[in-house]
């Protein structure tokens, strides 16, 4: 059994275009935890995103634990508030841009795991009592890292603003906002 304490887990700061921070709670790399699944806590700032992407033989499970934010969902763009729970299989792209005036936080399982490793892998830890780093620069290395975790590569690739450039002006929200249902 593992139980982590609030704020116990391994925390990163995410670079752009996230801006925000992961806290992974569970994965098989940890003494005691589980196989085949990992878990954790994604917090995104207002106008953080994360890019459209997929995911080849991983299913993603998300619980939204507060603020709101546009999702484009297997070529979808919805409006996804705290409270919601959805499933990505294998293959659907999925993508998340906190359009909302405070934090927009959820809980994510992988089935098997391994996101876990790419959050490391281009995040810089968070250490209590260190400032906030962000927003820094992706790694140049982040695609080599993507593709050697859990992220399939995206043909069409993402468009603007579901790519990975940082959104600087709320106003490019309003036609997504306008669409989403």
């Amino acid at each position: 059994m593992i139980i982590v304490p609030p704020g116990q887990g391994e925390r990163h700061w995410q670079p752009q275009p996230a801006n925000g921070w992961i806290e992974i709670l569970t994965s098989p790399r940890f003494a005691g935890a589980p196989p085949g699944f990992s878990a954790g806590l994604q917090e995104l700032p207002p106008l953080g995103k994360i890019r459209e992407h997929a995911h080849p033989a991983q299913t993603e499970i998300f619980w939204i634990i507060e603020g709101q934010c546009l999702a484009r969902l297997d070529g979808v763009v919805r409006r996804i508030v705290a409270g919601t729970f959805m499933v990505a299989p294998p293959h659907v792209r999925h993508g998340f841009i906190n359009d909302g005036g405070g934090p927009y936080r959820m809980l994510w399982m992988l089935v098997p795991a391994g996101l876990e490793d790419f959050f490391v892998g281009i995040g810089k830890p968070r250490i209590p009592g260190m400032p906030d780093p962000t927003p820094y620069p992706r790694p140049a290395e982040t695609g080599a890292i993507e593709l050697s975790t859990v992220f399939e590569t995206l043909d069409p690739p993402p468009e603007p603003p579901w790519d990975t450039a940082p959104i600087t002006d709320p106003a490019e929200l309003e036609a997504i906002r306008r669409a989403a249902v």
